[in-house]
């Protein structure tokens, strides 16, 4: 048997030993898999007429846009970051080993693709609505996900070919980055023309240049969004896969026939990636960046338990120069491009959609990084107060990204101010919801296993939502309450208020000792 299967044999044996030594695992597992296995069986439970499908042009659509995404993304963090197929164990074991760099690096690909297919999972849980809207079935639900796999593996491969080849050439990566710009430029105004010369119906003309030829020919992306179409009855399915399998052979080429001393490119890459996470564990970085923008110094106001609010201020702006987090902005861009699909059903499934996606980025705030520092437990001053000001800096942020989504989301729907307004509200009091059950977790789970605290994660932020939705749906089912949806998610909205305010006092003095959330 050769190194490099029997590390792959060892380490599949020990992720299956682990999985069954570790009996919280094991229930995360299974109930991932029962969640999945009710929302597959629950959406083909009701027989929904053909005619009531969407046109499956938009499915194209929205799959080429998720393919285009995924890859653009991963490439481009390949100018700065490199691939990341290596893990510093690998570098560790394998590069000092008496192995051909080839073999390493089919060695790595092969583990990314592992990789890829298990954090492609989550594509299937999205079945329910897709399946409401646009009838499709599982094998096109699978073909999406594989596609998905495709997209990453190709993006990290291709990052880690653009890091190799240009890290050391400053002027090629601008080259490079301008070309990937120019053609996302091109892409957004073929998109815009079919819009606009579609006065009757916008979306309709959106669509359609979503799938021509321009969108079909743009790497990886546009050729995943091809072949796809095909499995819809519309294209042929040879020519997208047939160009992915002509650029993978290229990168291949590149990399075992041209003299790149790549295991030095991929040790520090390796490196860094190591020391991102031990970073975020200690809470003593959020990242290791290339450059900080300082800016102005001082902190500008505050006194006592207040100067953590603006110790975060200072920190957001430094962070970047988005006006909020890039995962929030694509948040933002999924939503309203989902309200143009839906608009026949109202305001509720997008608004159901966002909260979902609220999930994901709730742990995102300053205060989830600050539990993991010293100075908020040595300020002398009162655990709640410290504990309220370090939320403050989550209200600005989660207004902003409220207007910010239900604005033109509500201008799409036909939506009036009062409506907008409520949306935002509600949207608010959920993100208010999720944060203080983000602490709760945090302050009796922060220890626990990944696979655990992920568990218990959704579990208690389900729990939490249950009071607010089970009182709107009482007031407007059982006693006809006036106004519709608005007036649901009104109640939901300040139901959901005093709840979070109420968990927040009884976290009040998780603040007072670290021991209670380390």
């Amino acid at each position: 048997m050769s190194a490099l299967t029997y590390l792959s044999l060892t380490r599949l044996k020990n992720a299956v030993r682990d999985l069954f030594q570790k009996p919280a695992r094991l229930i995360y597992v299974v109930a991932l898999f029962l969640l999945l296995v009710l929302s597959v069986q629950g959406a083909r439970s009701g027989q929904i007429p053909e005619e009531v499908f969407r046109d499956p042009r938009e499915l194209v659509a929205i799959a080429t846009a998720l393919f285009l995404f995924i890859f653009l993304f991963t490439v481009w963090n390949g100018f700065s970051k490199g691939g990341t197929i290596f893990s510093l164990s690998d570098v560790n074991l394998i590069f000092p080993s008496p192995i051909r760099r080839t073999r390493a690096l089919f060695y790595g690909l092969f583990r990314q693709i592992i990789v890829t297919l298990l954090l492609g999972l989550f594509i299937f849980y999205q079945y329910g609505w897709l399946y409401g809207v646009y009838g499709i079935t599982v094998s096109t639900m699978v073909m999406i996900f594989l596609f998905y796999v495709i997209a990453v593996f190709l993006g990290q491969v291709t990052a880690m070919t653009i890091y190799t080849f240009t890290s050391s050439r400053l002027g090629v990566q601008r080259v490079l980055k301008g070309i990937i710009l120019a053609g996302l430029a091109f892409l957004l105004v073929w998109l815009g023309w079919g819009a606009w010369t579609s006065p009757a119906d916008r979306l309709a003309g959106l669509v359609e240049a979503a799938n021509g030829l321009p969108v079909h020919l743009f790497p990886v992306g546009g050729w995943l969004g091809w072949s796809f179409s095909a499995f819809l009855g519309l294209g042929p399915w040879w020519p997208g896969l047939a160009l992915c399998l002509a650029l993978f052979l290229v990168i291949l080429f590149l990399l075992t026939h041209f003299d790149q001393d790549w295991y030095e490119d991929v040790l520090r890459t390796a490196e860094l990636a190591q020391s991102a996470i031990a970073a975020k564990k200690e809470g003593t970085m959020e990242a290791v960046p290339g450059k900080v923008r300082v800016g102005a110094m001082g902190l500008k106001g505050g006194w006592g338990a207040s100067a953590f609010y603006y110790k975060h201020k200072i920190e957001n702006r430094r962070g970047g120069i988005l006006l909020l987090p890039p995962v929030c902005l694509i948040f933002a861009v999924v939503l309203i491009a989902f309200s143009f699909f839906t608009r026949s059903g109202g305001i509720l499934p997008v608004f159901f959609l966002s909260v979902y996606l609220q999930l994901f980025s709730a742990g995102q705030s300053r205060i989830n990084r600050e539990l993991y520092k010293p100075f908020v437990y040595l300020v002398p001053e009162p655990p709640f107060a410290k504990l309220l000001q370090c939320l403050r800096e989550l209200l600005p942020s989660v207004l902003t990204e409220a207007i910010v989504v239900f604005v033109p989301v509500g201008l799409i729907l036909g939506l009036g101010p009062v409506e907008i307004v409520v949306c935002v509200f509600a949207r608010v009091s959920y993100a208010l919801l999720f944060q203080s059950g983000n602490l709760l977790l945090e302050r009796f789970w922060s220890g626990a296993s990944k696979a655990l605290v992920f568990f218990l994660y959704f579990l208690i932020l389900i729990l939490l939502t249950l009071p607010g939705v089970l009182i709107a749906l009482a007031l407007m089912v059982g006693l006809g309450l006036p106004g519709g949806p608005a007036a649901g998610l009104l109640t939901a909205g300040i139901v959901n208020i005093p709840v979070a305010l109420g968990l927040l006092y009884l976290l009040r003095n998780m603040l007072q000792y670290a021991e209670y959330t380390r």
